[in-house]
């Protein structure tokens, strides 16, 4: 049996030498070494220009965690230098997606000289034509893709157009490299927001992007922020509860709130010092978030308008369309099938939906085959989303299905690496996690603990819960596997993951089963 490293070497495909390089050291120096933005002098010259001259810059985001990251960046930034600016975080009901020639007409109107858009902008023709036409400096950082040409910006910050690298990155990584460049020197603060955006934003976790999120969690161990330590309670700062403690609350906002004023809070939360402000804020972002998992779960369980049975799940929800992403998201991990959720829009006239799909539907290819009953769609093979008029809806639904009935259920199995008893340890976990972190074109490595004797687990006291120590302070945890259920077995394959837990101040290195199987 080979060893544990080289059981994880195999697991991801790489050599001694490439685990040597992804474990090298990070420094503020050398996490993005050998890239470039193109014109980033120049977006650097011209805002210097504009604030040595004291006129006015309006910032233009998004609503996002990415797009709130990357506001937030430059208006700490720049309150940094003790420069006023002003912004705005889009209002997902009434602004829509991006700058718009009305938004645009209005920064004109109110005299400011410089627009910067960020987390959009590449896309955004006819309000940077506006802005341009009537004297402002516009400058787009964004990394979303784009058109055939490009918008009449001064400059432009973009991955891909910009020639920074080959890996796509976030609409936070882009402005943080602009406020660093500023600056002329690294901010932590700055850095972990951008970090947060590459988490949130699931930007694949290579190259720099990982050599950042990694270097900031390091730095966090010696360090303390206390709107981040907020959010993320009493854990650790890492891409596990950046994904699942901060970013779900970030996104929750954008999501549910219909007020431009108190969408602007989410950016004071992140560039304000005043700790009671503070405190305010996160009872306020804690409640709405609380607010979105009630809406999410409750339209899931009381879906009775809704045919979970046919091949293909489509329904309309009395929510907002904030929401609608979650809720599809949750019928195909409960169901395995193609799902649409539409909600009422702003108009009272249109449908907006939103789709999600397991693997062996493309969900552009369904809305490519039904376009004449959309008025608007958009998305990639497994996620997208469009827009349909009220009457063209039960025909839209049926056609919908209809596809779904030739859709070729792809059955995945993980990889997983075997692991065994004597291997769960402190050691271990300390190895495993080197090679973190974990998230997006590089997850956590899945283990199979291989016949495990049901007759030796032991269980919660009501027994619906695998609670196994194990000795050496390690132990065996797998929620909702009750006692009745196993005692079906002889011989089971646990899958799972390894982690540290503390139970009354005893710290354990914990295997957590995701799922079994009866041992071949």
């Amino acid at each position: 049996m080979k060893s544990l490293f080289d059981r994880l070497l195999d697991y991801y495909h790489i050599s001694k030498d490439d685990y040597a390089l992804l474990t090298m050291e990070v420094t503020k120096d050398n996490f993005a070494k050998g890239h470039e933005f193109i014109d980033m002098a120049n977006c650097v010259k011209v805002v210097k220009e504009i604030v040595d001259n004291k006129k006015k810059i309006f910032i233009y985001g998004d609503y996002d965690a990415d797009g709130i990251m990357s506001v937030s960046i430059l208006v700490k930034m720049f309150k940094m230098i003790n420069y006023p600016v002003s912004y705005h975080i889009p209002n997902r009901y009434t602004d829509g997606y991006g700058l718009t020639l009305k938004r645009s007409q209005e920064i004109v109107e109110n005299g400011f000289d410089l627009l910067i858009t960020v987390d959009n902008g590449i896309t955004a023709y006819e309000g940077i034509e506006y802005a341009k036409s009537h004297g402002l400096k516009v400058l787009v950082f964004d990394h979303h893709q784009p058109g055939d040409t490009l918008p009449n910006a001064d400059y432009i910050l973009h991955p891909s157009v910009s020639k920074f690298g080959e890996t796509a990155t976030s609409a936070g990584f882009v402005t943080f490299m602009f406020a660093k460049s500023y600056l002329g020197y690294f901010d932590n603060y700055l850095a972990t927001l951008a970090s947060i955006s590459l988490v949130s934003d699931m930007m694949p976790l290579v190259s720099y992007n990982r050599n950042l999120l990694r270097l900031m969690i390091k730095e966090y161990e010696s360090q303390s922020f206390f709107s981040i330590d907020l959010l993320k309670e009493k854990e650790v700062f890492n891409e596990y509860n950046i994904g699942m403690k901060i970013a779900p609350k970030i996104n929750a906002i954008g999501r549910l709130i219909d007020d431009d004023l108190f969408l602007s809070r989410t950016v004071e939360f992140f560039t304000s010092d005043d700790e009671q402000l503070l405190l305010n804020y996160n009872e306020w972002i804690n409640e709405v978030n609380n607010e979105r998992k009630e809406i999410t779960k409750e339209a899931v369980e009381n879906s009775k308008n809704i045919d979970v049975d046919a091949p293909a799940i489509v329904g309309i929800i009395n929510q907002k369309e904030g929401i609608i992403g979650l809720i599809a998201n949750l019928f195909v991990k409960k169901y395995h099938k193609p799902t649409i959720i539409f909600a009422l829009d702003q108009s009272g006239d249109m449908y907006k939906g939103s789709c999600r799909s397991p693997e062996g539907f493309n969900v552009v290819d369904a809305f490519n085959q039904l376009g004449d009953l959309l008025e608007a769609s958009g998305g990639h093979a497994m996620a997208g989303g469009c827009s349909i008029r009220k009457e063209n809806y039960e025909t839209f639904k049926k056609s919908f299905i209809e596809l779904a009935k030739g859709c070729q259920k792809v059955e995945t199995k993980a990889e997983t690496i075997p692991l065994y008893i004597n291997e769960i340890n402190f050691e271990n976990y300390d190895l495993i996690s080197s090679f973190s972190p974990f998230g997006e074109s590089w997850p956590a490595p899945q283990f199979v603990l291989p016949r495990i004797r049901v007759q030796s687990l032991m269980y919660s006291r009501d027994g619906q819960h695998v609670l196994t120590s194990i000795g050496n302070n390690s132990r065996l945890t797998g929620f909702h596997l009750p006692k009745d259920y196993l005692s079906q077995y002889q011989f089971i394959d646990m899958i799972g993951t390894l982690r540290i837990s503390t139970y009354f101040n005893k710290t354990n290195v914990e295997f957590l089963v995701n799922e079994i199987s009866e041992t071949k």
